[in-house]
């Protein structure tokens, strides 16, 4: 007679917990993860999704969290502290593997956490570019499969042509394959439409969103939140090809294609005019790429919003073959130096030095002062 009387108690003491410390929540926590796709943003979106000035520019309304292999969950001032002190500068969550074999115990223990979160802010929001080309690695028990929460995903992409050639230069020249092998191998990794297919098929994906890269991907983001930001410096963009060369040749600065630390520091720090990534898309493997992604791109604008699809359907580098023909093609590899491009390499390193050893300077003067 007395148990249904105290399961009711419980259930009133457990809403005035809620409500001392938190609005109650009467809807699923709403998450969103951006998902990627590699190469088209993420770092400049993790960037500003890692500092400060995201939560104060959504209000408090968004948290920004980075879910880690051990199954701890970091935001606020340690996920910025974290992302402060990487020579990335940003903080994102691990690739997956871990995640799906986190314990029953470490699920419950995030999920408590999410739900905790969820009486703050509205939306809570995770990123992994890894994400998007392996949505496998997110199963479909893994802790975001729980009816507390209501998951959307979001991913940016931008023409294959492009992203492979960027990407070949990311990953790709840092490992033994030819350029052609390699190429074969990932192009796979770009076809957006089959990949945004596997994450609508997941049963606790209730919505998901594919992006043009198209401008500011901070901006658009944003607005895709419902929020102003100006305009954001630029970040991760591929480095000049003499020093992609220098790398090349010298491959204990560059070891292998995760060894990417590195490029976030010389694109930092190097102030070089040294023109373009190289381009080493010929024209017959550019006939051939935009015939195996046609079909698929095809499918992809019919995707995307009415506003999207337009830019899409009229942006030719998704369809035509001429907006790459203009361009000179590069070797993948090459033997010899551009000897006055070295020379504007060691000017642009000289000043770099000089720079951060002023810099130096000033940190030490300012530390005995106080």
């Amino acid at each position: 007679m007395l148990q249904p009387l105290f399961r009711r108690i419980g259930r009133l003491e457990s809403a005035l917990s809620h409500m001392r410390h938190g609005r109650r929540r009467s809807s699923p926590t709403k998450v969103l993860l951006h998902v990627g796709m590699s190469k088209c943003g993420s770092s400049a979106l993790q960037v500003f999704l890692s500092s400060p000035a995201f939560e104060k520019a959504t209000n408090g309304r968004c948290a920004y969290l980075a879910l880690h292999a051990d199954g701890k969950l970091w935001r606020g001032d340690p996920l910025i502290e974290h992302a402060a002190s990487s020579p990335r500068g940003y903080c994102s969550s691990h690739l997956g593997d871990a995640i799906s074999a986190f314990t029953p115990n470490q699920k419950q223990q995030v999920r408590r956490l999410l739900n905790d979160l969820s009486r703050k802010y509205d939306t809570l929001i995770l990123s992994c570019e890894g994400w998007g080309q392996n949505p496998q690695r997110l199963t479909d028990d893994c802790i975001f499969a729980d009816d507390a929460f209501h998951v959307e995903v979001l991913a940016y992409v931008r023409p294959q042509l492009e992203w492979i050639n960027s990407a070949w230069w990311q990953w790709g020249a840092w490992t033994a394959l030819p350029a052609g092998q390699w190429i074969n191998r990932q192009r796979r990794m770009a076809q957006w439409d089959a990949l945004a297919r596997q994450w609508a098929a997941k049963p606790w994906v209730k919505k998901i969103d594919v992006r043009l890269i198209d401008g500011d991907v901070v901006q658009d983001f944003m607005h895709y939140l419902g929020f102003q930001v100006p305009a954001q410096p630029r970040v991760n963009q591929s480095l000049p090809g003499i020093l992609l060369r220098v790398l090349q040749h010298n491959r204990q600065l560059r070891a292998g294609p995760h060894d990417s630390a590195i490029d976030f520091v010389l694109a930092r720090h190097l102030q070089l005019d040294a023109g373009g990534t190289p381009w080493i898309l010929g024209p017959r493997k550019v006939e051939e790429l935009l015939a195996f992604f046609r079909h698929e791109n095809e499918q992809l604008a019919n995707r995307l919003s009415s506003e999207q699809r337009e830019t899409m359907l009229d942006d030719p580098r998704w369809w035509q073959a001429e907006p790459y023909l203009l361009r000179p093609v590069a070797k993948p590899v090459v033997e010899r130096l551009d000897v006055a491009q070295l020379e504007q390499l060691t000017v642009a390193t000289l000043e770099a030095i000089n720079r951060l050893d002023a810099e130096l300077r000033a940190c030490r003067s300012g530390a005995s002062s106080s």
